[in-house]
């Protein structure tokens, strides 16, 4: 299940065991019985595991002593079974359509997923945010950073606010008109504001600024430090991109979408699988890129180069597992070498400015889940 292969479950048996040079076969249906004796909670547990070990092991990056963080939902679907439908909701025109609501809370600049999850359709995201608030509150933390949430506009709420700043926690908001008739009677500019909110009173910072499209961007902050203005405020949003891009890379190329099971404990069983590969691969990618940009330092070239992550999920697919299995300390050390070298032999340049044109109408469902993919 970690395997990353997405095809028929019993061609995927057959190549794992095959991989690891096993002379074992096992059937699609023993492996369902199999993996119904494994809790799904096991998988959350890894998937934990990995944010934990990350800052143990890695320098800690921050912006001006803030950790960044951003928190966005989506929505997977599913494969079209009726217990699915009952327990997670529906989506479409009727609501007939299997869809799980998912969301993440990822560091932004250590490319982490910190908590992630998959809940029914009727649990919102703004429910789901202020969940992984609780759990940022939860984490091991340390004196010399604070931590700053950045929100898009779905997340207008002055419940999160007010949870945020109660954990002394930041927060930086892109709010919707009418979200309070006192930010919109502001005019452009840096004001203070304190937002009525029940019996409490939330100090903040309302940021207002033209777009090149005429209309005007409101965002709401409780950082309050007068060293950092419109211009700082304007930039700090638009860091909070590299959680779509990585929406992307969990439903583009870890294929999350494409469920081994059809269960509801094998939907999340799936879930935090996909969710541990992910920041495996992130770091992974970050120790080859770490490398790659020491060789660069002594070289010439036009452009800067990174590894290509559509390479690394293909290399990843054949080699972390027999990485991760191996017993001996360092032999294991050796694998994962073997798969920085190769993600290094990979790169594509990056060029500024580049930008290609969004599809006006893209492909909903990426794979049909009644017909596997069988390469």
């Amino acid at each position: 299940m970690l395997s990353m292969i997405k095809e028929s479950s019993q061609n995927a048996l057959e190549r794992y065991f095959a991989m690891n040079g096993e002379d074992i076969s096992m059937s699609q249906q023993a492996f369902s019985e199999a993996r119904q004796k494994i809790k799904w909670e096991a998988f959350r547990e890894m998937f934990d595991f990995t944010a934990t070990v990350h800052y143990r092991n890695n320098e800690m990056l921050l912006w001006n002593g803030f950790r960044l963080h951003a928190i966005d939902g989506s929505k997977l679907a599913l494969p079209n079974d009726k217990p699915l439908l009952e327990y997670f909701g529906g989506h479409g025109a009727k609501g007939t359509t299997p869809t799980a609501q998912v969301s993440m809370l990822y560091d932004i600049i250590n490319d982490l997923v910190i908590d992630a999850l998959i809940e029914p359709m009727k649990n919102g995201e703004q429910a789901l945010a202020l969940a992984h608030i609780k759990r940022l509150a939860g984490i091991e933390t340390f004196e010399q950073w604070q931590e700053l949430v950045i929100l898009d506009r779905g997340y207008s709420s002055k419940d999160i606010i007010s949870e945020l700043i109660s954990r002394k926690m930041h927060c930086l908001i892109r709010v919707r008109a009418k979200f309070s008739t006192a930010i919109d009677a502001l005019g452009l500019g840096d004001h203070l504001l304190a937002l009525e909110h029940g019996a409490k009173r939330l100090p903040v910072r309302v940021i207002k600024f033209p777009l090149s499209s005429g209309e005007t961007e409101t965002l709401v902050t409780s950082v309050m430090d007068a060293k950092y203005g419109v211009s700082e405020f304007k930039e700090l949003y638009f860091k909070r991109w590299p959680i779509e891009t990585k929406y992307n890379i969990i439903k583009q190329k870890l294929e999350i979408e494409n469920f081994s099971g059809r269960l509801v404990d094998n939907i999340r069983q799936d879930f935090y699988a996909s969710m541990v590969l992910t920041n495996l691969a992130a770091d992974f990618f970050q120790a080859a890129q770490e490398e790659v940009d020491d060789e660069q330092e002594k070289k010439d070239n036009k452009y800067w180069y990174q590894v290509n992550v559509n390479h690394e999920i293909g290399v990843l697919k054949d080699r972390l597992i027999k990485a991760i299995l191996e017993e001996d300390g360092k032999k294991r050390g050796e694998k994962f070498e073997k798969v920085i070298e190769l993600l290094k032999k990979r790169l594509i340049p990056i060029r500024p400015g580049r930008s290609l044109p969004r599809t006006k109408f893209p492909r909903k469902a990426k794979f049909h889940h009644n017909h596997k993919s069988n390469c």
